[in-house]
């Protein structure tokens, strides 16, 4: 849809900027506006902080972080360390988990904007006009704004899912001890992580995803051995399947789907949903001029929406729906609201990562994008097998992979593996400023150590 406005733009306002979301899509602008000297007001009607440090990236790490102790601990005799009787204190780890959460500084989010001269709004904001919003009854106006809301689960039409009851990512955080058994609606990127932290702590995990592989963005083989490595750990992988309903009996769920033309039934104690989510727009955006549709505010690279002086930032706007992605706009919102020299959103080296075990990371081009594009490429890529490192740790499971064009400049890549988050970095670097696989070849890599890998990746590209 787009919206035209006959409305006239006020002389004088309340504020210079109103940003609406205190995540990291707003945050990050709010402070640096403030810091440019604007007026700067936030509304926020859930947590302060967003996302990120309260349901998402910190407390997941937290739980992932306990998970990965556990397997180490329990692997602790393959190094000549004898244990005894490992279990887990459910109610000492989301303990931690809360510890973690409370270490971001969220709880002090309000006197942090405060300090810098930001005053907090709380409720749910709704534009009246271009140029004025309504929060719970008030009327606060702004020169500018940026909308940066975030987004919400989907809750898939599933006869008898609301009826038998589930739970989301956030109810999954706080449970206070975990299920026998669980089946997970989604093999994205969080349906995968909370596999492999329920697993970890003994419960019976399937995981059903309707493509046909789990973490189906990424390169083929990163799903497979993903799959596999579930495999292993006990955790019941159901790919090219869609979940058809949901029965109760007694306290445990009945879960029906369909894979290849055949029904097959499960019966768990709980049901988690990973299975995507929709932006959070119910802001009266229509009244502002604001096009937008299911997949999100539509903006250009300045992160500007169809009025001008309305900006939005973070998942609101689609895309990439990540917190380093949604910080990334909020700061190029920020110079674009405040500047006359004018930055552009460039996404084509945005990281990917997903933090089980072993780590998967992501940046660039797939092969299949390659494909679909018609782009002629080449592949270095090498077992983590052949690196010094896993001799060492026992940890063998893994690869990288470099997409490379014919002139050997980076166009994507992948790794899985220990780490595998902080080795993307250095590929992100090479594919952001469109560097040769030679860059890699002939930079001096420490050893032993896991980057080794990525120069042996690199080595298989050939560069004209």
């Amino acid at each position: 849809m787009v919206y035209k406005s006959k409305h006239i733009k006020p002389k004088l306002t309340d504020y210079d900027v109103i940003v609406i979301g205190t995540g990291s899509g707003g945050g990050v602008a709010a402070h640096t506006l403030r810091s440019k000297g604007k007026s700067v007001a936030v509304i926020e009607q859930e947590k302060l902080g967003g996302e990120c440090p309260n349901y998402g990236c910190v407390p997941t790490k937290a739980l992932l972080q306990t998970a990965e102790t556990l397997n180490t601990i329990k692997n602790a005799e393959n190094f000549g360390i004898k244990v005894k009787d490992v279990s887990i204190n459910y109610p000492a780890i989301k303990a931690w988990k809360d510890t973690a959460v409370r270490n971001t500084g969220t709880s002090e989010g309000e006197a942090a904007f405060k300090n810098d001269g930001i005053n907090v709004i709380k409720g749910h904001a709704h534009f009246i006009d271009p140029w004025t919003l309504s929060v719970r009854g008030k009327r606060y106006t702004a020169q500018q704004f940026l909308i940066a809301t975030g987004t919400h689960d989907v809750v898939p039409p599933i006869p008898g899912l609301e009826e038998s009851g589930y739970i989301g990512y956030r109810q999954a955080l706080d449970l206070e001890k975990p299920p026998k058994s669980l089946f997970i609606i989604g093999g994205g990127a969080i349906g995968c992580e909370f596999a492999h932290i329920f697993s970890s702590f003994g419960v019976k995990v399937h995981i059903a995803e309707f493509a046909e592989r789990l973490l189906a963005r990424e390169d083929e083989e990163v799903g497979d051995l993903v799959e596999a490595i579930f495999d292993a750990n006990g955790t019941e992988v159901h790919t090219e399947s869609k979940v058809v309903k949901v029965e109760k009996k007694g306290s445990q769920r009945i879960v029906s789907f369909e894979k290849l033309g055949k029904i097959h039934k499960v019966t768990v104690d709980n049901i988690l949903l990973a299975a995507g989510k929709a932006p959070n727009t119910d802001l009266g955006l229509e009244n502002a001029g604001v096009e937008f549709d299911r997949r999100g505010i539509k903006v250009n690279r300045e992160m500007k929406t169809s009025s001008p002086h309305i900006f939005a930032a973070g998942d609101v706007t689609g895309g990439y729906m990540f917190t380093h992605t949604a910080s990334y706009q909020s700061r190029i919102a920020a110079q674009n609201m405040s500047s006359s020299l004018i930055y552009m959103a460039d996404y084509h080296a945005v990281p990917r990562c997903v933090f089980i075990e072993p780590e998967v990371a992501a940046v660039g081009a797939t092969e299949a994008e390659l494909k679909a594009k018609k782009v002629k490429y080449q592949v270095g890529a090498i077992p983590l097998s052949v690196v010094s490192r896993a001799n060492t740790t026992q940890e063998d499971t893994g690869f990288v992979k470099i997409l490379a064009n014919k002139k050997g400049v980076l166009l994507g890549a992948s790794i899985i593996g220990p780490r595998a988050g902080e080795l993307i970095h250095e590929l992100t670097l090479a594919i952001q400023w469109k560097m040769k696989a030679s860059k890699i070849q002939y930079t001096i890599h420490a050893f032993p150590t896991w980057s080794q890998a990525v120069r042996r990746a690199a080595n298989k590209i050939d560069c004209k």
